[in-house]
């Protein structure tokens, strides 16, 4: 036994080695990703402080040497940025399309979840097709349509563009959502006396509101952020969103950097200070329903 034993140490020391190079790897391969994708945010961020003659600098300077607030003053005051109006545009849309797309698909993912119906397999294959189609190819055609019901140019027709563009996937994922959730408990609450809908009501959506929450989240920041369909539907100025007003803020002869870097903090602090609170919810909430 003695001698086994010491025989094993050898391949025990190599297993080990084996599985701390691994992790080493893992650890390193993750820390290239984290560094690629934040490097471009702390740029902007640091540029958003600096003045213009360090801007244009052809030394790359990693810190602000001389520190200033003086591109955010320019933004919060320059009537040209018009950052008030579209910070409210942008709440109104995104808010707006936000929750028309969670009803909707809360209501289609339950029903794709607990009913079955003819053609059910065509459609769970076209929600998932749906998204593979460029988003410009989609917005060509909905523009003739909002074309043709007159909602070019209005608040309406960009937030029926974003409900509807986010509809096909959150159906999916709130799908799969409910589909964790035993169909037990509404069996059991239906002998009780209760009807579908307040099985649904009272039992269902407070066990989903996880999964629902992560979506509305997700459905929210992608319509924050959106440029193209804003750009394309809202023609008149004080309508456009903040991602769109940072294209008519930096002018077109001369680029003003800092100026623009700190339009776009201030457009991206919201949905960040969001994530931050809500990032282990939307985590959860969007694998909950793969791993039941």
């Amino acid at each position: 036994m003695v001698a086994e034993a010491r025989a094993a140490l050898p391949r025990l020391q190599n297993r080990r080695l084996l599985n701390l190079a691994r992790i080493g790897i893992t650890y390193c391969l993750l820390g290239i990703i984290v560094a690629f994708c934040v490097f471009p945010v702390l740029w902007i961020l640091k540029t958003s402080f600096e003045t213009p003659q360090y801007i244009r600098n052809p030394q790359i300077q990693w810190v602000p040497i001389q520190f200033t607030l003086d591109n955010y003053h320019e933004v919060l005051t320059n009537p040209r940025a018009m950052i008030g109006r579209s910070l409210l545009n942008s709440v109104l849309v995104s808010g707006t399309s936000t929750l028309f797309a969670v009803v909707m698909t809360t209501l289609a993912g339950y029903a794709m979840s607990r009913y079955q119906f003819r053609g059910k397999f065509l459609f769970s294959m076209y929600l998932i097709l749906i998204n593979m189609i460029p988003g410009t190819l989609l917005l060509v055609s909905m523009f003739i349509l909002l074309i043709r019901v007159r909602l070019v140019n209005s608040h309406w027709g960009l937030i029926a563009f974003y409900a509807a563009g986010g509809i096909p996937l959150a159906t999916w994922m709130l799908k799969s959502y409910f589909d964790s959730i035993p169909i037990e408990l509404e069996e059991q609450a239906m002998i009780d006396g209760a009807s579908r809908l307040q099985a649904l009501r009272r039992i269902v959506l407070p066990l989903a509101l996880p999964g629902i929450a992560a979506v509305g989240l997700f459905i929210f920041m992608g319509n924050w952020n959106e440029f193209m369909a804003a750009l394309t539907i809202l023609q008149n100025q004080e309508l456009r969103t903040l991602p769109v007003q940072i294209i008519n803020f930096m002018g077109f002869q001369r680029v003003e950097w800092g100026p623009v870097m700190a339009y776009s903090v201030i457009v991206g602090l919201p949905v960040a200070f969001v994530f931050m609170f809500v990032q282990t919810r939307i985590v959860g909430g969007l694998t909950a329903g793969f791993t039941k």
